[in-house]
């Protein structure tokens, strides 16, 4: 958009704000000459400005789903790997790389201190065998 352009769109804005505010400026002719002489410059700039805010909300729009879509990868895999070690602590981890899950096993209960100090089995993956 042209430095022109720009400045009879924003004239176009200012006269649209001044009728606003002092209805009878829309009878006055020169008001009614800037108007229809900005008019097509301020169409063309008020369009550019709504692409942009659609962009802007689309891109929103797709990160919202692919958080949503890895959220929902990392759930169905904890329920998964649940369903086969039942004693074990499944936490889903959909902010990793790879949507993945921890899968915590308590200590045996015959192991050591020391065993037990370092807990047991941490296993983080994303799939199950």
């Amino acid at each position: 958009m042209t430095q022109e352009a720009l400045i009879n769109a924003l004239c176009y804005e200012l006269a649209i704000w001044a009728v606003a505010k002092w209805p009878k400026l829309a009878f006055s002719p020169w008001m009614q000459a800037l108007l229809a002489w900005c008019k097509a410059d301020w169409i063309s700039w008020k369009t550019e400005q709504t692409i942009k805010k659609v962009d802007q909300q689309a891109a929103l729009l797709v990160e919202q789903w692919e958080k949503s879509e890895r959220t929902q990868h990392a759930e169905a895999l904890a329920q998964k790997a649940q369903e086969m070690f039942p004693q074990a602590t499944v936490k889903p981890l959909p902010d990793a790389i790879v949507p993945s899950i921890m899968i915590i096993h308590k200590p045996p209960a015959g192991a050591s201190d020391e065993v037990k100090a370092l807990g047991g089995e941490i296993r983080i993956t994303y799939q199950l065998k």
